[in-house]
């Protein structure tokens, strides 16, 4: 086994192009989606823009929020099964791992992590780490027992000691390996991932308590109660706000390449698109800083109006997608995420 080795070009990956959505002042959390999209750049697997790799997965469809609308609502959401499924639909097999980092078996896991995202590098992929948010690791340093981090955007390194692995700000810990790449029947997955829409947009994820999360429909309610009541930090909720924006953008962007699949899609696709905008108006009331941090009724009350009328366009969107694929979405009963 190598000493060291880094993989200098998943670093120094050229960045995509600057999408039309720049202006929104976004400066979200690094997703599972982010990280992701860079690897399959560098291993050359796919090179499919970042939205269609968002929307294939059906990540982008998720709508997770804490009712307090802390920036966990993020990535408050089963990694385990839904990183798998998101990776799988793309034709990626993965081994994955994760736990808390308060077990007493821990030790071990980590020792194993380590050794498993090492070969990893030394096969030229790299691997998925959580480290407060997805992030890549893009090398390692036996010598001095660090693995080499960055940021699912951007390409500063962070040294991460072997033995700090696993130790982040709250006690879970998680890595992905993703081992090779099959081919796949493109269209098929992307009808797929808008059936997963309707699943997720009607399904309360069980591994989050309800008194403390809602998911998909419900999360509208949430997010408005929560802006309503002024129990919630604001720079917090704009972070959440400003996520899923970009989530709903790329949604937008997504579907205006599926017209073909269904007679029915131009009602998706117009619907989606206006739930974009309302987002985009979303973020430039929030963008308004002073009155947003200050909780000034006025803004505080757009917002509410606006996300008020997001979830009603967001409902009308997976009504037109249950119109377009009535025959599957029905065969398959009350358990729509079943493939």
């Amino acid at each position: 086994m190598m000493a060291a080795k880094v993989l200098q070009d998943l670093i120094r990956l050229p960045q995509a192009p600057i999408s039309a959505d720049a202006h929104l002042s976004w400066n979200g959390v690094g997703s599972y989606t982010d990280a992701m999209y860079r690897i399959l750049l560098h291993t050359q697997w796919m090179d499919f823009p970042r939205h269609m790799i968002a929307g294939m997965t059906a990540s982008a469809f998720r709508l997770v929020v804490d009712r307090r609308l802390t920036a966990e609502s993020i990535s408050a959401y089963n990694w385990m099964a839904e990183n798998f499924v998101a990776a799988d639909f793309l034709g990626v097999t993965t081994g994955q791992h994760g736990g808390f980092s308060f077990e007493p078996t821990f030790p071990l896991y980590q020792k194993q992590a380590v050794l498993d995202i090492k070969a990893s590098i030394d096969r030229g992929i790299g691997a998925i780490l959580w480290h407060d948010q997805f992030v890549i690791v893009t090398g390692y340093d036996d010598a001095e027992r660090v693995l080499f981090i960055c940021k699912s955007k951007g390409d500063e390194i962070i040294r991460l000691p072997y033995d700090s692995f696993g130790r982040n700000s709250t006690p879970y810990w998680y890595y992905q390996i993703l081992e090779a790449c099959a081919p796949i029947d493109l269209w098929e997955v992307c009808k797929e991932s808008l059936i997963q829409a309707v699943y997720k947009w009607e399904t309360h994820d069980y591994m989050l308590p309800p008194q403390d999360y809602a998911c998909g429909a419900a999360a509208y309610a949430a997010i408005a109660a929560a802006l309503q009541s002024g129990t919630y930090d604001a720079e917090q909720a704009a972070t959440v706000l400003r996520y899923y924006a970009k989530s709903r953008l790329d949604i937008a962007s997504y579907v205006a390449g599926l017209k073909h699949l269904s007679i029915q899609m131009d009602e998706v696709l117009n619907e989606y698109e206006l739930l974009a905008n309302l987002y985009t108006m979303i973020v430039e009331e929030i963008d308004n800083s002073i009155s947003w941090d200050s909780r000034e009724p006025e803004c505080v009350q757009s917002v509410i109006e606006l996300i008020r009328k997001a979830g009603a366009t967001e409902q009308r969107a997976i009504d037109a997608i249950k119109r377009a694929f009535p025959e599957t979405i029905g065969n398959r009963f009350k358990d729509v995420g079943l493939r």
